[in-house]
């Protein structure tokens, strides 16, 4: 049994020796690339993502790290700068309705408990053709109120068939459970104070984004028939393995009227449709690179470009560009320096989850961020790839923990098939010496 006991330890710690991984011994040597980044000012600094980090980066880009030349890591917050209008409408009663003076008319509104961010009104009053003040408080109580915004103006005048009107108030983002809207008369118009019939609540997010665009080589065109109809086809090189969500050509023909496929073919074995629709173009219109947009902007880097000609000729395209949403890198620096570093390709590594993303937006509304520039790609001198594991190093160990586990379980066996003997012996002998 001791025998036993000593070939088990052996193959428990056979088999975890199998799965040891030796970590990387220096913070920053299982990054294989990165760049300098030189910040332009203290304070809030930021910087698009490069195509070339993007390229050898992961997906969500998680695995980028900005160090000081210490090596002390500094936080930072990725932003995806799309194109975005968003509108949520806040659930919200309307009380209190009362004359303030002959000039205005006033109403409270409670957004109940917990109502979360909201900066914008839309408030319907009564009357046409008026250019009114309006005045907004904020309250946590409905006792104590603090002015969030005055002065603004909303207006309505009506000429012909025509309306012209803007009945939203903007303020800085909050969190007051309670508002207070005071509408002023028109000074002109309004005989009495006018009445309030609507107010709306909403937080409203809008952002023009900023894209990233940059030039494709147009490749050399093939003939083909697609679903029975000649039909052409471009192969394009983005250059990297990158998001792109747009893809920009210029066209030499006067006009043109074609059915279109856009695939994403990285993967030979599994193309993706990612955009179809009609490349046209009337002669009266004026010459304009036409535009094929995504619905998504997923990494890659090779796409085909489907055109159904018929009995057409062949759309002569003269240039091509990319373009995306820029990943744009923010962080805050207390004192300019030397030049950072920007680690990148590492794709075991987790995502840092940085406070500084949380306090982005604040810091945003009171600075604007200066521009850093970077540099090409360098390959890190400190770079140690994790090594293979042990099996993939040492491929006949498997075969030498096999063996010892076949050993291990034929001695099992065999101790309790010699068990099971002797105790099936023992009463045949007892029975024995009882008769």
């Amino acid at each position: 049994m001791k025998k036993l006991g000593s070939v088990t330890l052996f193959l428990i710690a056979a088999i975890s020796l199998s799965t040891i991984a030796v970590l990387a011994q220096a913070s920053m040597s299982s990054w294989p690339f990165f760049v300098e980044v030189t910040p332009s000012a203290s304070g809030v600094n930021e910087l698009v993502v490069p195509l070339h980090v993007m390229d050898k980066s992961r997906q969500d880009l998680a695995d980028l790290r900005l160090s000081d030349p210490s090596g002390r890591e500094i936080p930072y917050a990725l932003r995806i700068r799309k194109e975005i209008d968003d509108k949520r409408q806040i659930a919200a009663n309307l009380f209190n309705e009362v004359s303030v003076g002959s000039k205005a008319t006033e109403v409270s509104v409670d957004l109940g408990e917990n109502p979360g961010e909201h900066n914008e009104l839309e408030i319907e009053t009564t009357g046409t053709n008026f250019r009114r003040r309006v005045d907004v408080e904020g309250s946590d109580n409905s006792r104590e109120w603090r002015t969030i915004k005055t002065g603004d103006v909303i207006f309505g005048f009506e000429s012909g068939n025509r309306l012209a009107e803007s009945n939203r108030v903007s303020y800085p983002t909050s969190r007051y459970r309670y508002l207070r809207v005071r509408v002023y008369s028109d000074e002109i118009t309004d005989k009495v104070p006018p009445g309030i019939t609507f107010v709306k609540v909403m937080m409203t997010v809008r952002d023009q984004g900023q894209q990233v665009t940059w030039d494709v080589t147009v490749p050399a065109y093939q003939l083909l028939r697609n679903q029975g109809a000649p039909a052409s086809s471009w192969t394009i090189d983005l250059g990297a393995r990158v998001p792109c969500d747009k893809l920009i050509i210029d066209v030499n023909d006067e006009s043109f009227s074609r059915s279109f496929q856009l695939e994403d073919v990285d993967d030979p074995q599994n193309i993706r449709l990612i955009a179809e629709g009609e490349l046209t173009r009337r002669i009266s219109e004026k010459r304009q690179p036409v535009v094929i947009t995504f619905d998504n902007d997923r990494p890659t880097r090779k796409l085909r470009l489907l055109v159904f000609d018929y009995n057409n000729p062949i759309l002569s395209i003269t240039s091509m560009k990319a373009s995306a949403a820029a990943r744009q890198l923010v962080f805050e620096l207390k004192e300019p320096g030397q030049p950072l570093r920007l680690y990148y390709g590492n794709p075991n590594a987790s995502a840092p989850h940085y406070d500084f993303e949380k306090e982005l937006p604040a810091k945003l509304a009171v600075a604007t961020p200066s521009t850093a520039s970077v540099s090409a790609s360098v390959i890190n001198p400190g770079f140690k790839p994790e090594p293979l594991p042990l099996t993939e190093r040492i491929p006949w160990l498997i075969y030498i923990v096999l063996t010892i586990s076949s050993i291990a379980l034929a001695l099992i066996l065999l101790s309790l098939a010699r068990a099971t003997s002797r105790m099936k012996a023992k009463p045949t002998a007892e029975s024995k010496t009882g008769s």
